[in-house]
């Protein structure tokens, strides 16, 4: 029997809207409200260069205000400490140790929020309602965005070659981050309509010429993991606990082993020129992670915080989100992002073999983490609006579910 070809039209748009009305609550419209302020705070920050320059020492402070009123919304924080949340346990007891160690350390405030965003958007993402029609809207958001960013913004900003508006590597990895969500769109209209497989792969295309003309390493390893975790690995493998595991323990302390290993051969002379782009493999990080390394191991508990001088480097980077929060808070802090981004990714587990955005979400976070051995983009406050819907979508409720109460 020949299947019911699904499509969009009309019709389906206006039974869409006719369920938005249906189950739309106070707490989805302020969630809603609050997710837009951040879209539109991450697009004036990449796409209005005088915007970046006032807001930058604020945008901490502003993301996280805008996380504690979604805090506020939806959780009763009486109530789960009745009840024992260990997440919320955790969180707390992460913000005020991350408090205690900046002052130990005598760290500048703006580490504090950092951890504690990044730890927030864990938290929340995995007790928060995201429903597939909040995908539809900002899926469509960040396609209008990446869109006007190709044919607006980009085409004045890189117009002159004596005087670029942004760093280049930031264009790039700002373009594959972005265009990982517009991925995940697609990946859920694809369940639909066949033809929006074109628009994944003209998309991949693009990101991929992008990250090869601005030569940025990060952007184009985050874009080769994104295809080798999406298009080579066999779905049926997301099934196996075993190997959902170990792609979770790799993408987060395997990011400490790379440092390690990156430190111990680099230091030893090696070196050799990477294709397509312009630099060596080894050109410089081996110091600056050795150097993070002689400082964080006088003190484990607290970190460093970030009042220190390096030698390695002209700013203070440490070029890896995980070992950033190491370094920068300490093992404590450390141990219980850990926890909190796992206990995060075991509620996607079901999702991960599943067709459709929860799985490709799960898996473009993936290939942040992995492109985050090399940088911070992971947890760097201006790109916490991607990492926070990456985490609600690989959250949410399977298509077939939503289908079935439809």
């Amino acid at each position: 029997m020949e299947s019911k070809k699904q499509g969009f039209d009309i019709k389906t748009v206006k039974a869409c809207l006719t369920k938005i009305k249906q189950e739309i609550t106070a707490v989805d419209a302020v969630n809603t409200l609050m997710l837009l302020c951040l879209f539109i705070f991450y697009t004036l920050t990449f796409f209005v260069p005088k915007f970046y320059g006032m807001t930058e020492k604020y945008v901490g402070v502003f993301v996280f205000v805008i996380l504690a009123v979604i805090s506020v919304v939806n959780i009763n924080p009486v109530k789960k400490l009745k009840e024992k949340d260990k997440d919320l346990i955790a969180l707390i007891a992460l913000a005020v140790i991350a408090a205690i160690n900046i002052v130990i350390v005598d760290s500048g405030y703006g580490c504090f929020f950092v951890v504690t965003n990044f730890a927030l958007i864990c938290y929340l993402s995995s007790h928060i309602p995201f429903h597939r029609w909040q995908l539809y809207l900002f899926g469509g958001l960040y396609t209008l965005m990446i869109i006007y960013w190709f044919f607006g913004v980009y085409t004045w900003m890189f117009a002159d070659y004596t005087s670029f508006a942004m760093n280049t590597n930031t264009a790039a990895t700002f373009t594959v981050f972005s265009m990982m969500y517009v991925l995940v769109f697609f990946e859920e209209l694809y369940r639909k309509n066949r033809t929006a497989g074109l628009i994944i792969t003209i998309a991949l295309v693009k990101c991929l010429q992008i990250s090869l003309y601005h030569r940025s390493r990060g952007a184009f390893i985050m874009l080769g993991a994104f295809l080798v975790l999406r298009f080579i690995v066999p779905k049926k493998l997301w099934a196996k606990k075993a190997f959902y595991n170990a792609v979770c323990i790799f993408a987060t302390l395997g990011s400490l082993v790379f440092v390690a290993v990156y430190i111990l051969v680099g230091t030893s002379g090696v070196n050799f020129r990477m294709p397509f782009f312009y630099k060596n493999i080894f050109s410089g990080r081996e110091a600056i992670w050795l150097e993070f390394w002689n400082l964080f191991k006088k003190s484990p508990l607290t970190g460093i915080g970030t009042n220190v001088t390096i030698t390695s480097f002209f700013e203070y980077n440490v070029h890896n989100a995980m070992y950033n929060i190491l370094v920068i808070h300490g093992v404590i802090v450390f141990a219980l992002v850990l926890f909190l981004l796992y206990r995060n990714w075991n509620g996607c587990r079901g999702n991960a073999s599943l067709p459709g955005a929860s799985a490709c979400a799960f898996i473009a976070l993936m290939a942040v983490c992995i492109e985050s051995f090399f940088d911070v983009d992971l947890i760097w406050t201006d790109y916490s609006v991607n990492a926070l819907l990456l985490m609600l979508t690989a959250n949410m409720r399977p298509a077939e579910e939503d289908e079935h109460r439809g």
